[in-house]
């Protein structure tokens, strides 16, 4: 199978993706740290460890997907993830601009604004030089 550049970056990004939420599930207090929690300081009812440990769950799943996608060969697949992508980095600012969400959560919206701006690039280089 001969790769293109945007089969890489979505492979990537889909092998990242896996093994970051397979850390969070492995090691909760990295999470906690990045978001500013210790986990002593969670009261015993505290359903943030059933958050973030289902939002690891879900980039293990979302890993998962990009790779399959690009290995099924899926048409699309990857202006969708593009679309899907942007959908979530806006929906990450508008959390932090109305105040439902900490600013620690604009990393995560230029993360998936970046992923999809690499995609978009690397399609954009298919186009141009991969024949």
């Amino acid at each position: 199978m001969k790769w293109k550049p945007s089969d890489v970056v979505v492979i990537l990004l889909g092998a990242l993706g896996f093994f970051l939420g397979l850390m969070g599930l492995i090691n909760p207090d990295a999470q906690y740290s990045m978001m500013g929690i210790t986990a002593s300081s969670l009261p015993a009812d505290s359903v943030i460890p059933g958050l973030f440990g289902s939002g690891s769950l879900s980039a293990i799943y979302v890993g998962i997907i990009y790779i399959y996608g690009v290995l099924k060969k899926w048409d699309r697949f990857k202006a969708y993830l593009i679309f899907a992508r942007m959908v979530m980095c806006l929906g990450f600012l508008v959390l932090v601009c109305i105040g439902r969400a900490p600013q620690a959560f604009i990393p995560a919206a230029a993360w998936e604004g970046a992923g999809a701006l690499f995609i978009l690039l690397a399609l954009w280089w298919d186009k141009r030089h991969v024949k």
